[in-house]
């Protein structure tokens, strides 16, 4: 239960950050291209993510 309250209280609060992120009238005429920055943002994340499942498969003890 505690993981769910702190993966929604997450996911509530990367919406809250990223809603200013986006232009007067959307993402097309903006200059520093929100969407591009947020889509790398995930890029970065996703990576890291990877990566330390990765470290943490090696670490795990074999049978």
């Amino acid at each position: 239960m505690k993981k769910a309250i702190l993966y929604t209280s997450t996911l509530i609060a990367l919406v809250a950050l990223a809603h200013p992120a986006l232009a007067q009238s959307g993402c097309s005429d903006s200059p520093e291209n929100p969407t591009l920055i947020l889509a790398g943002l995930a890029g970065g994340v996703y990576g890291l993510n990877t990566l330390r499942m990765r470290i943490r498969a090696r670490r795990a003890p074999k049978n």
